[in-house]
């Protein structure tokens, strides 16, 4: 049994052109947030300084989703190391609860897990944007020598209210809930190893080319290179290991389609009751809709 609760928090989607990234995911039917500027320590226990990256978000009932780009390239940021690899998504978060609790748990399962470091950034705040608060967030990041699967982190929200905010919550795409998250591996056998030990939980193996991790809320999907061309044939990886993409639960799975398509942007059909969007219109990632 885990002895950590985790909920599937966020995916972030590094994009080349924050505007384009901006203009697409409004194209998909996702109400975003105003672009936020990041702040942070850059070690753990350092100081908050002003970074060069910023970001929107969707913010879901559960959940939400992070399109992040580099505002000022003369800064620190957190995107130009993820777009060396591939533009796409990156970040990976789970919700742990309170982080000191949560690293003293993590950093026995496997070797790389660091303390909580600050993050905050300046976010409007009210129906009309006008005013501005203070999101806080204490991240536990894992090392890509122990996952180079995703930029893995574990997070505890300071300041919620900040963030899921009621006008924020209803999206013209039906979107309610972050429901999953799909990575591609080279080899899945070691990849469900390390993920097994990390999240303090069993797989359920779905197929030799499919497992899945449950959370207390949301999913992870790893797949193997088969798997992939499986679940979304004729898009290949950038690049591998590969957040190959994720879903969104939504109200009503037939008006999602008539959106979508209705803006131009074209739709394929899971064998499950869900809908896929290539990489053409999402900067990089699958971008799945899944039936509520």
């Amino acid at each position: 049994m885990a002895e950590l609760d985790l909920t599937l928090d966020h995916v972030g989607v590094a994009v080349a052109s924050l505007d384009e990234g901006e203009a697409a995911y409004r194209r998909l039917g996702f109400t975003l947030t105003v672009r936020s500027i990041h702040s942070g320590s850059v070690t753990p226990g350092g100081p908050v300084i002003p970074w060069g990256s910023g970001n929107h978000c969707a913010m879901f009932r559960d959940g939400y989703l992070e399109i992040l780009g580099i505002t000022d390239a003369t800064l620190h940021n957190s995107a130009d190391v993820l777009l060396e690899k591939y533009q796409g998504a990156h970040i990976v978060a789970f919700g742990s609860g309170e982080g000191d609790a949560a690293h003293a748990i993590l950093s026995q399962r496997l070797e790389g897990v660091a303390p909580p470091a600050a993050l905050e950034r300046m976010a409007t705040f009210g129906p009309d944007d006008s005013e501005s608060k203070l999101a806080q967030f204490r991240n536990i990041y894992v090392d890509r020598t122990s996952i180079p699967e995703a930029k893995l982190i574990f997070i505890e929200h300071v300041t919620p209210d900040v963030l899921w905010q009621p006008h924020l919550l209803d999206h013209p795409n039906g979107a309610v809930k972050l429901a999953e998250v799909a990575l591609c591996v080279p080899d899945k056998a070691d990849t469900c190893a390390r993920f097994t030990r990390l999240l303090g939980r069993e797989p359920k193996d779905m197929s030799p080319e499919f497992s899945a991790y449950e959370m207390e809320r949301g999913r992870v999907y790893v797949l193997s290179e088969k798997g992939m061309a499986a679940w979304a044939p004729g898009v290949t990886p950038p690049a591998l290991p590969y957040v190959a993409g994720f879903g969104v639960e939504v109200t009503d799975l037939a008006a999602t389609r008539a959106y979508l398509e209705g803006n131009g942007v074209a739709v394929h059909d899971h064998p499950y009751p869900a809908i896929w969007v290539e990489p053409e219109f999402t900067n990089g990632p699958v971008v799945s809709f899944i039936q509520g």
